[in-house]
């Protein structure tokens, strides 16, 4: 820190200060000082005399005076003139070395003949003490001994030469100089616990006593250079404390008025220092405590302010700032108090701390604004009222701004900042109805009323901006703002679960603000939006109609200053329309509204295309149910080919293909049908789509195409499995029908390798199997025997499969009938009828098994065969070849006994004939029965020729 101002004038009057009382004497006056006898020592007066060179003249004397005085020293002169004598010799020395010195202003160093002139001076002195300890001039001695030291540039004896004078003459009148002086030089060189000891010896004396002002104000600088700022304090308050003051002081001027005329300097600057001292402490409020230990100083503000002062120089605004309030809060019936408030918020603000200047402002305005006492009193000034109101915009902007700064993050409840935020525009608003932006401030409290979602207020708030206040460029925004509060009202309403009554009441609110805003401001530029918003809310209360109502004006004018609107238009009209069943509309809405839709393949857009999907669909629909299959096939076709949905595409396209399948189109349904099984290979619907197939081939008969969609069935996983086994069945018996016999061959025998069962249709497939195959031929027998020994091993009774095996059983017969009527009796007939009796017997066998299973048509026809075989074999008989070495008699023997064997045959073949005509009676007509009448009447005309009871079966039949 630099040196005071005061120090370094005090360094500079060391030189005067070496002066004392008598050191210009003769010897003569100092006799008479030192109470010396005159008469001892007479000494006469020179008259003056012209000097031409006087520095020359002054050394000769000097030098003549020193040698006079060594002479006296040397003599035996009394005492005191000897003591006198040693303490001129030194004094002269010493004079004239300093004078020297202040003249040429260099050093002693290197300067012998100085240094031994300082020598000897300090010597003479020394010996003067020690010759002479009851010296009553010692004090003086002590004083230049130092000052000798000192010009010698020998500091630390001078020190202690000085502390000597202080320590052994307390009571001399060099004592302050001397302490004063020996602390300065400690002060110079550092020394400053020693310093202070010396000071001490001054400022514990009265403040009258010399040197203590400059002694108190250095031993305060002396403890602020040991860091000690408490110490410093104090001593710098000593000082100010000396001026007694006992009234208030408000500024610097003040105080100096209280001052001594040549001290208004130094109290000046121990403001200043004690200031800087406080400073200093580790804490900022310690000059609280300090004040706070010492009521009464009246001139503590004085020290506050300065304090500050310092603090702002530093840029330590807040430290400023905190000084200020402090004595403002301590002191707050003080006159400086709402001063001191005022600059610590400037302090706040000048460094940029813009939150505790706001929150000084708040605490300021409540003590000095609004509702305060100062407020309520009378005569408050304009200007204060003034920056009331700039105090309070400035808190409540600062405060608005940190609202929506916190809402950003959601790092606090930020409602409840907005909400004290509007508090704050209200107060002003209440407090200055007449100010000049008032409705401005309105508008911010309605924002703030807002953010802090007290929707229903701030609704009001900007009712009155809309439609009280004349301002018509922003009463627009302002009703649409009110519009919006509304809206958000009823939202909140609907979270918190309000009531149906006060849902109702808040509706209510909405779309009357909304039908006054649209009525006032027809040109506003938000005018649709806000009306599409009120479409909005109508088409979430399931109020469609008015939805329309609103919607279709708005597309007929078609005025959009932006086209979303458009859209947004178009997708609340095609909904609204959609939500009514009014498909047509929907339709003809969401086609014009998807070419506004943004590309890409958004979840809206989506959403549209799949309404419109619907809405065909449900045309289609309609179409069905009014027996339409055309109209219904063709608009499902369309629905299907608008679809993004696959599930849907193939609904209608499924559809689509019954409509047309309806209406007898078979082609056309078989071929969506095709497309449908391509297209959705794993759709649930493909097992119906391919049954439609196949019936739509079949009707279009088309059995080729029918049976491969019935065997692509077969092998359809997910069908039932007798679904697949009755596709398999049908697709066998198809090939067949269209001359496919091979690949009927390999599904049907495919299917009986693959179900068994049921037996019926397993028997038919086998019977389906033998009709393909030549009559009699190993293959036909093959299924023929698998018919018969199938229903055989079969548990089941079930007729229509005995009926089957019945047939094939008469069919095998019949090949073993024919067999045996292919043998003829040749000769030798020893060896050719054995062989026809046993074919005989076989098919008998045969016969009578196939007749064994109970149906008349079988049973007749193998009656009927039955008898056939033995007329055949009577005939053989009778048309057998005869032996042709017989002679006329015995051939006629042979004759003979030929018609004798084969008569029981022809009676057998009767019997047989007459066993199925006796099932007349029983109202059996078979065709083994009619064959078996004929047989009889060509076999016994006579008898069964004509017959009445023939004629009435025949009667009865045809």
């Amino acid at each position: 820190m630099k040196m005071p101002l005061l120090l370094f004038a005090l360094c500079g009057a060391w030189q005067l200060c070496w002066a004392i009382e008598g050191d210009k004497q003769t010897i003569g006056e100092l006799l008479d000082r030192n109470a010396q006898n005159p008469d001892r020592l007479i000494l006469t007066t020179t008259p003056k005399q012209q000097i031409s060179n006087a520095a020359k003249a002054r050394e000769r004397a000097r030098l003549a005076a020193i040698e006079h005085y060594e002479r006296v020293i040397g003599a035996s002169a009394a005492p005191a003139i000897r003591a006198e004598a040693m303490r001129r010799a030194a004094d002269l020395r010493v004079e004239f070395i300093d004078g020297e010195l202040s003249h040429s202003g260099a050093s002693i160093n290197g300067d012998a003949s100085k240094n031994q002139e300082l020598k000897t001076a300090i010597t003479l002195y020394s010996q003067l003490l020690s010759e002479y300890p009851n010296y009553s001039a010692a004090d003086y001695v002590l004083y230049q001994m130092a000052r000798a030291y000192d010009l010698s540039e020998l500091q630390d004896s001078s020190i202690d030469t000085l502390r000597r004078l202080s320590r052994e003459f307390p009571e001399s009148k060099r004592v302050y100089e001397s302490s004063f002086r020996a602390a300065e030089m400690l002060y110079l060189y550092k020394r400053y616990s020693e310093a202070i000891v010396e000071y001490q010896r001054i400022t514990a004396k009265d403040s009258s006593a010399q040197y203590w002002w400059l002694a108190q104000y250095k031993q305060a600088w002396t403890y602020y250079q040991l860091d000690d700022y408490s110490a410093s304090v104090s001593a710098f308050a000593k000082i100010l404390d000396a001026l007694k003051i006992q009234s208030e002081i408000r500024d610097l001027a003040g105080l100096l008025a209280f001052a001594p005329n040549d001290k208004a300097e130094l109290v000046r600057d121990a403001v200043r220092g004690m200031s800087t001292a406080f400073s200093k402490l580790a804490r900022a409020d310690g000059i609280n405590d300090y004040f706070a230990a010492k009521p009464n100083q009246f001139y503590s503000p004085v020290i506050y302010r300065e304090l500050a002062e310092i603090y702002s120089r530093e840029k330590r605004y807040t430290d400023a700032a905190s000084v200020y309030e402090s004595f403002a809060r301590l002191n707050p019936r003080h006159i400086l108090a709402q001063q001191f408030s005022e600059r610590g918020i400037a302090s706040y603000r000048g460094g940029g701390f813009n939150e505790l200047a706001v929150t000084a402002q708040e605490q300021y305005i409540g003590t000095y604004g609004p509702g305060s006492a100062l407020w309520q009193a009378e005569g408050v000034s304009g200007d204060h009222r003034r920056l009331i109101r700039r105090y309070m915009q400035d808190v409540v902007t600062y405060r608005h701004a940190q609202a929506q700064q916190l809402a950003k993050t959601n790092d606090e409840p930020f409602k409840q900042h907005f909400s004290d935020v509007a508090e704050r525009y209200l107060a002003i608003i209440t407090s200055f109805p007449e100010d000049e932006n008032l409705e401005d401030v309105v508008g911010h409290y309605a924002d703030a009323l807002y953010e802090s979602e007290r929707f229903d207020e701030a609704a009001l708030q900007y009712g009155k901006l809309a439609y009280e206040y004349a301002n018509p460029e922003r009463a627009g925004d302002s009703a649409l703002a009110q519009v919006k509060s509304y809206r958000q009202w009823y939202r909140s309403l609907q979270e918190n679960q309000a009531s149906e009554s006060d849902l109702g009441d808040t509706r209510i609110k909405v779309f009357n603000a909304i039908a006054e805003f649209a009525n006032r401001f027809p040109d506003h530029k938000q005018r649709s939006s806000v009306l599409l918003a009120a479409a909005e809310d109508h088409y979430q209360l399931a109020a469609f109609s008015e939805v329309v109502e609103i919607c279709l004006p708005l597309i007929s004018a078609n005025n959009w200053s932006d086209e979303k609107l458009h859209s947004k238009a178009l997708g609340l009209l095609a909904d609204s329309y959609f939500a009514l069943k009014d498909y047509t509309q929907s339709e003809n809405y969401y086609t014009a509204l998807l070419p506004l839709m943004d590309g890409g393949d958004n979840e809206l857009k989506r959403t549209a295309k799949s309404r419109l999907t619907i809405s065909v669909f449900r045309q289609a629909e309609l179409a069905k149910q009014n027996g339409q299959p055309r109209l219904a096939a063709e608009l499902f076709q369309r629905s299907a080919h608008l679809s993004v949905d696959k599930g849907l595409a193939a609904e209608a396209t499924f559809n689509a293909a019954g409509q047309l399948f309806e209406a007898k189109d078979w082609l056309q349904s078989a071929s969506l049908l095709e497309r449908f099984s391509k297209e959705f290979s794993g759709h649930n619907m493909l097992v119906d789509a391919e049954k439609m197939l196949a019936a739509a081939y079949q009707k279009a008969a088309d059995p080729i195409r029918a049976a491969r969609t019935y065997e692509r069935i077969s092998r359809i996983t997910i069908a039932s499995a007798d679904l697949r086994r009755t596709a398999q069945l049908s697709a066998g018996n198809l090939y067949i029908s269209a001359g496919q016999r091979d690949d009927g061959a390999r599904v049907l025998s495919a299917y009986l390798r693959s179900y068994p069962l049921p037996l019926e249709d397993a028997q038919s497939a086998r019977f389906a199997l033998s009709e393909l195959y030549a009559i009699n031929s190993t293959s036909q027998t093959k299924w023929l025997r698998d018919i018969v020994a199938a229903d055989a091993a079969s548990r089941e009774k079930n007729s229509k499969s005995q009926l089957m095996a019945a047939d094939a059983s008469y069919k095998l017969a019949m090949a073993d009938v024919d067999l045996a009527n292919s043998i003829s009796l040749s000769l030798p007939i020893e060896k050719s009828l054995p062989r026809r009796q046993a074919a005989m017997e076989k098919a008998i066998g045969s016969l009578v098994k196939s007749s064994s299973f109970g149906f008349s048509d079988i049973t007749t026809l193998a009656n009927y065969e039955l008898g056939e075989l033995y007329r055949k074999f009577a005939m053989a008989l009778l048309e057998s070849e005869i032996p042709k070495k017989m002679d006329d008699d015995v051939r006629e023997q042979y004759l003979i006994l030929l018609e004798e064997q084969a008569y029981p045959f022809e009676e057998k073949a009767i019997a047989e004939y007459k066993s199925n005509m006796d099932l007349i009676d029983e109202g059996v007509w078979t065709p083994g029965v009619r064959k078996s009448v004929i047989a009889l009447a060509e076999l016994a005309p006579a008898k069964y020729g004509k017959q009445p009871k023939l004629e009435k079966v025949y009667d009865s039949l045809y």
